[in-house]
């Protein structure tokens, strides 16, 4: 799992549904006349469609292995997103039926014909239908695409947005130490439990077996930053996970490192001045 930058990605998502809804009229305002004139328009919406499709696809990938799948809801946005790549296939499929459909011009075997214009004109006749049905349908994969990338941006915005909070919790949640940093960035990994063994006292359990105490798990709970499912008596295990005011403190965090310091160089040796003894 890879620390991503949640409003970095929202803002991708955005750009993406702008690009699906430019595209979209892009392809809705086509006026198509079959032959050499149609390839040339068909060509560049094809290709973009097929990009489009490629970055929807990375951006999916990178918010599946990201403490966003932590948050409440992510799994019906990550759902949404796929169903949006398969649209977004759909429509490259479309416009590439519209090219595969378009008669161009050439000659046949045996050479040009008397009738050589009327036949063009009855292909053109016959394709011109077939593949403006192929761009409506592309029109809606694309218009569909657009709408879900804006539904689950919004919605994502929603979830990274920090609680409401007094100014003192907001300031103490800025003032984590190394230790709670490195276990809020270990509960994110999903998995953890807070359970007793035997009879014994309660303890986190995290799967990759950071250690991760029940003082510094209290501390964060208090700044709100973790979540304990308490719906479940403790013997059984009570599931933690990582509130979204705490996935957008390690979102930041990486960025607010201070800089490593680099060391003085050092001062140079005296040199003796001329004349003196050794």
């Amino acid at each position: 799992m890879h620390d991503i930058d949640l409003s970095s990605q929202i803002g991708r998502l955005r750009h993406l549904a702008a690009s699906f809804e430019a595209l979209q009229s892009q392809v809705r305002d086509l006026a198509l006349a079959p032959g050499t004139t149609a390839l040339r328009s068909l060509s560049p919406v094809f290709q973009t469609a097929q990009g489009l499709a490629a970055r929807l696809t990375t951006q999916v990938s990178e918010l599946a292995d990201s403490p966003y799948t932590t948050v409440a809801g992510s799994m019906e946005s990550l759902d949404a997103l796929c169903s949006a790549i398969g649209s977004a296939s759909l429509a490259s499929c479309d416009l590439a039926h519209a090219l595969a459909r378009n008669p161009l011009d050439g000659t046949g075997f045996g050479g040009p014909t008397d009738h050589e214009a009327q036949f063009r004109e009855a292909r053109h006749a016959k394709a011109a239908p077939v593949m403006n049905e192929h761009l409506q349908d592309a029109v809606q994969q694309l218009d569909l695409c657009a709408t879900i990338c804006h539904y689950v941006a919004t919605g994502m915005s929603k979830d990274v947005a920090p609680a409401p909070a007094s100014t003192a919790r907001r300031a103490a949640s800025r003032d984590l130490s190394d230790t709670q940093y490195q276990a809020l960035s270990a509960l994110a990994k999903g998995g953890a439990r807070m359970e007793t063994k035997g009879r014994g006292s309660a303890r986190v359990a995290v799967p990759d077996g950071s250690r991760v105490t029940i003082a510094t798990f209290q501390s964060l709970d208090k700044r709100g930053l973790v979540h304990l499912d308490t719906s479940v008596p403790l013997f059984r295990g009570r599931d933690i996970t990582v509130t979204a005011d705490g996935l957008r403190i390690l979102a930041h965090h990486r960025s607010a490192a201070p800089a490593a310091a680099v060391p003085a160089p050092a001062a140079p040796a005296a040199i003796p001045a001329r004349g003196s003894r050794r």
